[in-house]
């Protein structure tokens, strides 16, 4: 609890008041269709920046990330089709499954490291996409399931937009608060030197696998959210293509920072827009892209912005200590 509240206060409010007020007048100044790709990225962001306590703060690459985030979403999806139970109800339960599903892939991954734990998770999400692909009797296989019911109130984009930035604000602003606790600052001590945190007396391998259920949760969190907004559900979500869409956005932005993970998103989806309204050929320019990328910002954009803003306020703190 004192973890959680030191979180929250450790939030710059000012900067969130901002933001939050620039994304609620937004539906006042897009279109409807530039509304649906902002309510996208929103989505996007909450599993991407789950995915990235994963990567950013354990050092750990899951390469099945889609897997978990179907596994949300076919809950959510299925629970509304195949039963009466409330919307809310359904929602919650999106992420839940995908957090106890996490749970017994967890256990077999953090036992592994490096490229055995990627490889390892990509099996995983592999088979979850397999089985979802497969059961046609239950899933739909691979005609999926449209025409889920949602509230009246979400049919409109400007309504769904709004209930989705709350529910993505909550979200984030949970990971935040789990990132600077002293549960991610483990985390990170893990990532630098497990065999050093092991020496002494942490279970390194208990805190990974609490850190794979809770970004489980969360990509189940956004696979809910994304099911809602669409109205249907397909095997895609959980292909490895769609793992592309949550893992890529991670090493654009920036795996070191918080923020990295969203800031990935939006330029990820801007660019998919943009490119391939111009060319067939756009993931090929993004290919390029994403290899400049890793080759000259090692650290993502948000990375590279904030080592210029550093090395910017070093160097006029060392002119204001020459005059001075």
């Amino acid at each position: 609890m004192k973890d959680f509240v030191k979180g929250i206060t450790g939030i710059n409010r000012v900067w969130m008041a901002v933001v939050f007020s620039v994304f609620l007048v937004l539906p006042f100044i897009l279109s409807p269709s530039w509304l649906s790709i902002t309510t996208e990225i929103l989505i996007l962001s909450v599993a991407a920046c789950g995915l990235n306590l994963l990567i950013g703060y354990c050092g750990r690459v899951n390469f099945g990330p889609a897997g978990l985030y179907g596994v949300g979403a076919y809950a959510t999806g299925l629970l509304l089709e195949k039963t009466g139970i409330p919307f809310a109800v359904a929602m919650i339960c999106g992420p839940v499954m995908a957090g106890i599903i996490a749970l017994p892939v967890g256990w077999f991954c953090v036992r592994r490291t490096s490229h055995y734990f990627a490889l390892l998770s990509l099996a995983f999400g592999q088979i979850i996409w397999a089985a979802i692909h497969s059961w046609y009797s239950f899933t739909g296989g691979d005609d999926g399931i449209a025409g889920i019911r949602i509230p009246d109130f979400l049919f409109g984009i400007t309504s769904f937009y709004y209930f989705a930035l709350v529910i993505v604000s909550v979200c984030l602003i949970l990971l935040w608060v789990i990132c600077n606790s002293s549960f991610g600052k483990t985390l990170q001590a893990i990532r630098e030197n497990p065999h050093r945190v092991e020496f002494i007396g942490i279970n390194a391998r208990k805190y990974l696998l609490i850190a794979f259920i809770i970004h489980g949760f969360f990509l189940g969190a956004a696979g809910a959210l994304y099911c809602t907004f669409s109205h249907a559900i397909f095997p895609v979500y959980a292909s490895f293509l769609k793992g592309n869409d949550i893992l890529i956005p991670c090493i654009l932005g920036g795996i070191y920072n918080f923020i990295g993970p969203v800031v990935g998103v939006a330029v990820y989806i801007f660019l998919s827009k943009i490119i391939s309204a111009y060319t067939m050929y756009w993931l090929l320019f993004l290919g390029v892209i994403i290899v400049l990328v890793v080759l000259f910002l090692r650290g993502g954009i948000v990375g590279f912005i904030s080592d210029e803003f550093s090395s910017i306020m070093q160097r006029r703190r060392i002119r204001g200590d020459i005059k001075g």
